[in-house]
């Protein structure tokens, strides 16, 4: 039915490879999306499972809100979030304009094998271009409203959402393989084939092996989209908030000073990941180095070469950081967080923590690129390649 990369896998001599899981049937589709988007999408979205890119590799997940639907979640009915088939990026997208390079279709066109649909187009064809832009043939669409699989009309208005997609993404020449309607993701709740005669109940999401995977490589699961927002956020009750550096221009170390802070970044990590305490003080010197641009380049290219793996001590180090350093040391802290998330293809991480990162200190520009990449669709792949050879 589908082939997913389930996420970065690190063996015991340190080399990394991908996952790959074949998903073979529509409760396995259904019950893997938690794991994919890193939380359950709500009411009122739409979930597509991108087919193969033109240049073979494998296409985005993507969730989106979409006007009219009841319960529709956060952000505004053009807003989108994409996680790569690597599994990977977060894309932000209020674009509603005319499909690059096709016509305008008009009404009763057959494109995708139905009338044009009367719902707001943004989110669908927003969605379309992206598809154009990718090469992608086709995609499963997963449509999340209250009690549509039990409920006639809630049903109907389900598989006009789902009708919108299809018609935006056949002008476009990508098919949609089959769409499924959901009330939310339970073991034991019903699904519904949109375009079929076919229903059935879902698998436990826990169970998935796209679930197995992410468990295994250390990557969070939330309740919600706005529960992985606040994680970001969160600061120690006793944090540090007064900057101690003076304001100007960025510091320099030079080429030994900056091998020495990698060093003492690097073995702070090794002791946190053992177990042990790194106190307040050596945490001072590690957030200072952090704002010294090269220091923070080399840790970041390394990150690129070889990814976080579970409980890594470089993940505890940033985020206590994060957590208890003032502004600028903690949006370098973030911006590590979030680097690491969008080269293990986790898009809505990566999207939540270079954002807190913004927030934090607004000259941060790494985290600002790579918010623009996320924005653009850029893989994960393709963005380790750059980083790891800078």
């Amino acid at each position: 039915m589908a082939t997913m990369t389930a996420g970065e896998l690190i063996d015991d001599d340190g080399a990394s490879g991908r996952g790959t899981v074949v998903i073979s049937s529509p409760e396995e589709l259904i019950a893997s999306l938690p794991a994919m988007l890193g939380f359950p999408p709500g009411p009122g979205s739409v979930v597509v499972l991108c087919g193969e890119t033109a240049d073979g590799g494998q296409g985005p997940v993507v969730r989106m809100d979409v006007d009219g639907l009841p319960g529709a979640g956060r952000g505004d009915p053009d807003d989108a979030e994409l996680v790569d088939g690597d599994d990977g990026a977060e894309l932000i997208d209020g674009d509603d304009g005319d499909l690059a390079g096709a016509p305008d279709p008009v009404p009763g066109d057959p494109a995708g094998g139905r009338s044009r649909p009367s719902i707001d187009p943004g989110p669908a064809r927003g969605l379309a271009q992206f598809c154009a832009r990718e090469g992608i043939a086709s995609v499963h669409l997963v449509v999340v409203h209250e009690d549509c699989a039990d409920d006639h009309l809630a049903g109907l208005r389900a598989e006009d959402v789902a009708a919108a997609f299809e018609y935006w993404l056949g002008v476009v020449g990508t098919e949609v393989a089959a769409a499924y309607g959901v009330g939310e993701f339970v073991e034991g709740a019903p699904w519904v084939d949109l375009f079929g005669m076919v229903r059935g109940v879902q698998l436990d999401p826990d169970s998935t092996q796209i679930a197995a995977v992410h468990a295994y490589g250390g990557r969070v699961r939330a309740d919600s989209r706005d529960e992985i927002d606040r994680m970001y956020l969160a600061r120690d009750p006793d944090a540090c908030d007064l900057d101690p550096h003076e304001p100007g221009p960025p510091r320099k170390y030079g080429d030994r000073a900056v091998a020495e802070a990698v060093e003492r970044h690097d073995d702070a990590a090794r002791r946190w990941e053992m177990g042990e305490e790194v106190d307040d003080d050596e945490l001072a010197g590690i957030g200072r180095d952090l704002l010294v641009i090269a220091v923070r380049d080399e840790i970041y290219r390394r990150v690129a070469v070889r990814g976080l793996g579970d409980v890594d001590g470089r993940r505890l180090l940033w985020w206590a950081v994060a957590r208890r350093r003032p502004g600028r040391e903690r949006s370098v802290a973030l911006l590590l967080l979030g680097a690491a998330a969008y080269f293990a293809g986790s898009g809505v991480h990566a999207w939540s923590a270079l954002s807190a990162a913004l927030d934090a200190d607004r000259g941060n520009s790494l985290a600002r690129l790579l918010i623009d990449s996320l924005h653009a669709g850029l893989s994960p792949e393709r963005l380790r390649r750059v980083a790891a050879a800078a």
